[in-house]
């Protein structure tokens, strides 16, 4: 099934952005909490009613991106790393409210200025910070993934295969497969095989390897064809969510 993903660069509300995806005949939308009328829900049930008379209008499935944006579950901070993991929290139990079938998180990343063997400090340190979202969503009927990060300055922490498959392995959560996040770190086949059985979600924007720049498909390097036959062969008939950060991307990408 496909899907679009909303971005804040699209400038469209909730009611518009749905009808947008009805008008693209997608079946999926992945709302990203970050969008200021979304993420002032999260501590507010009454606007959260009023949310979830919106999206219950719509003939829709819904997945539920949880903010980046100001969020670091993999902080060294212990201060942020527990508001981030509250955030993350209010956005199971929003997916939940609105019927929502999957949450999709980041991990979140060090600052360059830490040294490198801090990195495997704190990925095992995150562990019990994603197991505990990973319960409570399931325990929300709700299927939990992380998604894999793109190269930066920074000291990445979800970006690489090996990394990937140690956090689900010790989480037990899936993954959503970002092929553009992919594509900054080399091939993308390579995380392909190496996560296919934990995949259960697919981002799909292009880019030219160097930057997340989030282009409709064909504008960048990546060879999608040869992806979707990789995927293919893999068994894999999950969903695929556009996340081209254009309305006119997302339509010539459909086409």
């Amino acid at each position: 099934m496909l899907g679009i993903a909303d971005s804040l660069s699209l400038h469209l509300s909730l009611p518009d952005f749905l009808e947008f995806a009805t008008q693209l005949k997608v079946g999926i939308v992945e709302l990203k909490m970050d969008q200021p009328h979304l993420l002032c829900t999260l501590s507010n049930f009454k606007q959260q009613n009023a949310i979830q008379d919106v999206v219950q209008s719509f003939d829709l499935t819904y997945f539920i991106h949880a903010p980046y944006i100001d969020t670091n579950l993999a902080s060294m901070n212990s201060s942020v790393k527990k508001a981030s993991e509250k955030t993350a929290l209010e956005s199971i139990m929003f997916a939940a409210k609105i019927e929502a079938q999957l949450v999709v998180t980041h991990v979140g990343r060090l600052s360059r200025d830490y040294q490198q063997e801090m990195v495997s400090r704190s990925l095992r340190n995150v562990v019990p910070c994603l197991r505990n979202i990973t319960n409570i969503a399931e325990d929300y009927g709700l299927t939990f993934t992380i998604e894999n990060d793109h190269k930066s300055d920074d000291r990445h922490l979800a970006g690489l295969p090996e990394q990937l498959e140690f956090l689900i392995k010790e989480v037990g959560c899936h993954l959503t497969l970002d092929i553009g996040h992919a594509n900054t770190f080399g091939d993308p086949k390579a995380f392909i095989t190496t996560l296919a059985e934990h995949t259960v979600n697919i981002h799909l924007h292009d880019n030219k390897g160097e930057r997340d720049t989030h282009l409709s498909l064909g504008k960048g390097q990546i060879t999608f064809p040869a992806v979707i036959a990789d995927l293919r062969k893999l068994k894999y008939f999950e969903p695929f969510i556009l996340e081209v950060h254009s309305s006119a991307g997302l339509r010539e990408s459909l086409t």
